[in-house]
Parts: structure tokens; sequence; C-alpha cells
């Protein structure tokens, strides 16, 4: 790995990374909280900040933990915490992220614990494992023989570094604290401006699917509180009376390949955030347990349970053979009452999300079964007027759809940019002459410069 440093200055030295820490401590989980000042805050991966590389604990999970262990493993500001278990394909293991803490608090059995050794900065240090991690050196150690990935330690903490002394560690540092504050603010901007615009694309759903076209229209009180007033000559029903066939539960199978000449097995973790299927995510289905859920053109999915639970995806014939797995549940429209267009934006009104919060039924995760969705209500007008309606919406949402592609380009190019200037200042540090240029669209350029 040293050839990843070929740029560096010849001052620094090589170092392996397990010189950098004490120890390389796993964590433990502990037993269930008792309500006491026994217990303490157990880190888990999914507190992981990947991109401020510290952690985020506002809502943390507190574990009680026997004091023999605690006292090995209690976490101390400036600790390096390794994810060693976990990731997948689109997120390997092996994260690091730096401990800032001051209340006690030890990190679950899928981390591990590295003090850091003297004569090395820990935000030098975690800005290091997230130049490696960018640059996949990580995966070299991954080991994966169940379906979850593991961090052979041993071997990553065997990688050979260079390294500037103790005093350029902490330049480089505060440089990077410095810009990719600034850059994270950048990113925050935008998303926020990203919230705003998804926001008025479904107040302008809601109004339109609940309101029609014609404002000046005769209204009557449609009978059900979150959808108020509707068009006088529209029907309000429930979606198991627009259905055509039974609200159907998916294949309870599990994803076990991926031949493109056999039904694309759709999950939950296959929808994306604009109603299409992630290119990245193919598994296939063999014919004979498909073929009972294979979809048709304008099939509603809903997603039953889970964080996503009352998302919904349209399907499209053109996307090729699918059928769909257990989490979801199939909705086809009967075409003589509605239209698969016009539920499809229905689903996406703050009405049928207010309704999906009002119907989950919370257990260990939250879920809606096919017939709480068939108790949903629906604002039903003529066949014509939801034509009218879809294609009004359809130019919309492409107009606002298009300004989100590019907001979410530029963050994308934001994140590009904060990711190759730690690279760059980890792997060359000040000798850089030329550093990475920020996407005009995000802001004026950031100079590499010592302070």
């Amino acid at each position: 790995m040293i050839a990843l440093f070929r740029d560096a200055p010849a001052h620094w030295r090589p170092v392996r990374l397990r010189r950098t820490v004490l120890a390389c401590q796993n964590g433990v989980w502990g037993e269930e909280a008792r309500g006491g000042p026994a217990d303490v805050i157990c880190v888990r991966v999914a507190d992981f900040d990947r991109l401020g590389l510290r952690l985020q604990l506002d809502h943390p999970t507190y574990r009680f933990v026997p004091d023999a262990y605690l006292r090995q493993r209690i976490l101390r500001p400036g600790d390096l915490l390794l994810e060693k278990s976990g990731g997948g394909e689109q997120q390997p293991v092996g994260a690091v992220v730096l401990y800032e803490g001051e209340a006690p608090a030890v990190c679950s059995n899928f981390i591990a614990r590295m003090p850091v050794a003297a004569g090395f900065d820990p935000r030098y240090l975690c800005y290091l494992h997230a130049a490696l991690y960018r640059l996949g050196v990580n995966r070299r150690s991954i080991r994966q023989t169940t379906g979850i990935q593991n961090l052979d330690s041993s071997a990553y903490l065997a990688e050979m570094v260079r390294m500037p002394d103790l005093g350029e560690q902490r330049q480089i540092a505060d440089f990077l604290d410095r810009e990719t504050a600034l850059l994270n603010r950048l990113v925050e901007n935008k998303e926020r401006i990203l919230d705003r615009v998804a926001e008025k694309r479904h107040a302008a759903i809601t109004r339109t699917v609940a309101g029609g076209l014609d404002n000046r229209a005769p209204r009557r009180f449609s009978g059900v509180s979150w959808l108020g007033d509707v068009p006088a000559h529209w029907r309000v029903t429930k979606l198991k009376f627009v259905r055509s066939g039974a609200l159907l539960y998916g294949a309870n199978e599990a994803a076990a390949g991926d031949d493109r000449d056999q039904p694309r097995y759709v999950r939950i973790t296959d929808l994306d955030d604009h109603g299409a299927l992630r290119p990245d995510t193919f598994q296939s289905l063999p014919e004979p347990l498909a073929r009972p859920y294979l979809l048709e053109e304008g099939d509603i999915l809903l997603a039953r349970s889970g964080a996503t639970v009352g998302k919904a995806f349209r399907y499209r014939r053109e996307w090729g053979r699918a059928c769909f797995a257990g989490y979801l549940v199939r909705l086809r429209p009967d075409r003589r009452k509605v239209l698969p267009d016009y539920l499809h934006y229905y689903t996406q009104s703050h009405a049928f999300r207010h309704e999906v919060r009002l119907s989950t039924v919370q257990a260990t995760i939250a879920n809606v079964s096919a017939e709480r969705y068939g108790r949903f209500s629906i604002p039903l007008p003529p066949i014509s007027e939801q034509e009218a309606i879809v294609g009004h919406l359809d130019r919309f949402t492409s107009r606002i759809r298009a300004l989100e592609s590019a907001l979410e380009r530029q963050v994308e190019k934001l994140h590009e940019y904060r990711s190759s200037l730690i690279v760059q200042m980890v792997t060359r540090g000040w000798s850089a002459t030329q550093p990475p240029r920020l996407p005009e669209a995000a802001g004026a350029p950031i100079k590499a410069a010592p302070p």
C-alpha cells in the first residue's frame, strides 16, 4: 500500500497502522438496561456519522454492562472506533470514526475500540482511515462467509502507510477540520433546499388529488377529517373497492440469484426515492417460485413494514418481468374505477401518509397489513378528470424532478470533493500543489495551504 503514498514528502516515515494504536479491542453488547445508574451508552454502527467521521448520539442505546467488562472497555475521548462487522455491497465494512463523548459509554461487539498511541493525533488518524476507506484499502481485509461482512482487523492494521510528525499531523487535521466543516455546511444548505422542494412537490400533489384542478368547483366535506373538502361530484371510497383481485402479500423467499433471464425479485431495498427500481440491486427468483407473484403493468406495491412503511412503487412493464417479496403488498387497480398513475400520485400525498401513520401497528417494527391498507380512504374523481390530473402532475413533477436532480448532483460533487481533499492531504500533505477543484456550482475553490 506504500504506493498510495508515493507523492508524500520525503520526511514522512513509513509505519504500520497497528503502531498508531495501543490496542484493537472488541466491544460488548451487555444486557438489557435496568434503568439505574449502572446503565451506560452502547455505541452501535448505526450511530456512525460516516460523513462527519464522528458519532450521532441524539438517541443513544443504553445497556447494562457489568463492572468487570466496563472497566476494560470504557471509551475515552480520542479513541478510534473501527466497524468490524456489518456493511454491504454499497457500504463495505471497515469505517472508522472518532469518539469525543464525555458520558460513560462502551461500543457494541460489532465495533472495536482503538486507543491512539503516543505521537499520533486522533483527528489525523481518523482522516487517514477515511482516506483508506475511500481508496478501498479496507476491502482487502474483508472476510465474508455468511450474509455479513467481517473485517480482519489484524490484516487491516498490518497495512503500511507514511506519516508526518505529530506537529504536521495537527496542522493537517486543523486544516481539514476547517475545510470539511465549510463543506458540510454547504451540503446541509443544499439538503435543506432539497427538503423544501420535496415538500413543495408533496403539497402540490396533495392539493390536486384532494381538490382537483378547478378551485372554483362546488365542494363538500369528504367525511374524512384529513381529506377535508373535496369537489362535490367526487366520490370518497376505500382502496379495497378500487382493486382488481386481492391485496396480495409477496413471496416469502430469499433472493437467491442474479439470472437476468428469470423474473426480477423486487424487495423494499430495490425501490429508490423517486419511484424507480435501483439498477445495482438486481436479484432474481426462479420462474416456478415467481409465477404466483408476477407483476402487471400499473400494479402498485406498498411497503408494509420497517422504516419505509407506506412507501409506494408503480410497476412499469418496460422495466422487465418482475415479482415481489413478502414485505410488500400488491394493489392491482381496477382501471374502470381508478387509473394506476392517479392512485400512485395519491400515495405520495400528505393525506395518504397521514393515514399510514394512523394505521401503523408498532410491534418490534412498524407495520401496516394488507387489510389495513384496504381500509384506507381515497378521493375518486371521474376517469376523465383523473386523466387531466395525471397529465398536470406529470408536467409539474417533471420540472421539480429536474431541480432535485441538479441539487443531488451538487451534493454528490461536494461529497466527492471532500473525500478527494482528505485523500490528498493525508497522502501528499502540503506538497500538494494542485488541490482538487470544488465544483463551480457548489462554491469557490479552497486552496490547500498550511496555516
